[in-house]
């Protein structure tokens, strides 16, 4: 009789996990579906990202980048004309 006890108590708790995490793996799913409908948004993504097969382009990109970024932030007055310097300094070197 308790051996009957303990096995319906585990099932009951079975159910109970299935039942809570059946949300969020329909929700993850659902989101999955929706990435691959939809090639407009992953092609937009897609865009900032460089392209890696060379390792030499892959060098120039990125610095060029980070320059420009280091650029803008030095407008914005986010950095001072001797952090921008310094900066710069870093990734050339």
């Amino acid at each position: 009789m308790m051996t009957y006890l303990v096995i319906g108590l585990c099932l009951f708790l079975l159910i109970i996990v299935i039942y809570i995490s059946a949300k969020p793996i329909s929700m993850g799913i659902e989101a999955r579906r929706n990435i691959k409908d939809d090639p407009q948004d992953n092609s937009e993504n897609n865009q900032n990202i460089p392209d890696y097969h060379d390792d030499e382009n892959l060098n120039k990109d990125t610095i060029s980048s980070e320059i420009l970024k280091l650029n803008e932030l030095k407008n914005k007055g986010v950095l001072t004309e001797e952090e921008y310097k310094k900066a710069k300094d870093k990734i050339l070197n």
